[in-house]
């Protein structure tokens, strides 16, 4: 897994990775990166990130927690100082490398920290194929979304979604923050992925999050308004699904 900074960033090392065998992922930014090592546990960690700061951050927060803290850490940094890649060690990462490297320097020492691994085996195999299965992932996967986007993986926790809204064969996700994604799946499969506590489809093209509901106001004759919190736009509440909204919010 390459925890990366900017989706434009060059990884031609991925290419020599992949031509060596290995499956590589990219995440989306080093927050992404470490929720997403944290809880699918992959066997490297290469840490690529245009910023000092932000790779000390990385290193220390995967160092320091339990779950990732024996998972080789490499480091692939702009900074040349000896002092910046001590400290970056001294974290826990297990190999530093300055940039501009190509793929051969970064696939030895990913072997050379393999070896680290053996001592684990058993256990990340089970983790690995416990990953890999669909059926068991479903049970992982009860708070938060893993979407991978191009060749990004976004992980996305279901408390942040606020609102969905159907585009054919496509939706639209709004997260709190503002950050709007479009995703190939259907409502409907959201409908079967989504705790049923925690949202409520209101039309037939909208599910909404019920912890960011505001208030539902009667708005014609036959008809009523969902209001969002910080959404200006109301949602109408089909007649379909009145029922299942009055039966939930009583009063």
């Amino acid at each position: 897994m390459i925890v990366h900074g900017l989706p434009d960033q060059e990884t031609s090392y991925k290419e020599t990775l992949k031509a060596e065998g290995f499956n590589t992922y990219l995440t989306a930014g080093e927050k992404n990166g470490i929720s997403i090592a944290v809880t699918y546990l992959p066997d490297i960690i290469i840490c690529d990130i245009c910023n000092p700061e932000s790779e000390l951050k990385v290193v220390k927060e995967l160092s320091h927690n339990n779950a990732t803290l024996s998972i080789p850490l490499i480091v692939l940094t702009d900074i040349k100082q000896l002092i910046h890649s001590r400290t970056l060690m001294e974290l826990g990462a297990d190999d530093v490398i300055v940039k501009p490297v190509a793929g051969e320097p970064v696939l030895k020492s990913i072997q050379s920290r393999l070896k680290k691994l053996e001592a684990l085996k058993e256990k990340l195999i089970y983790k690995l194929t416990y990953i890999e299965s669909e059926n068991k992932t479903a049970q992982k996967k009860n708070d938060h979304l893993l979407i991978k986007i191009g060749n990004d993986l976004k992980f996305i926790e279901y408390s942040s979604i606020v609102y969905i809204i159907a585009l054919k064969e496509y939706t639209k996700l709004v997260l709190e923050d503002g950050c709007k994604l479009i995703v190939r799946k259907s409502i409907r499969n959201w409908i079967d992925t989504l705790p049923p506590k925690d949202f409520l489809r209101i039309h037939r093209a909208t599910i909404v999050n019920i912890w960011h509901l505001q208030k539902i106001e009667k708005c014609g004759l036959r008809s009523y308004c969902v209001y969002m919190k910080n959404i200006s736009k109301p949602f109408q509440l089909s007649q379909r699904y009145g029922n299942i909204m009055r039966k939930t919010f009583k009063g």
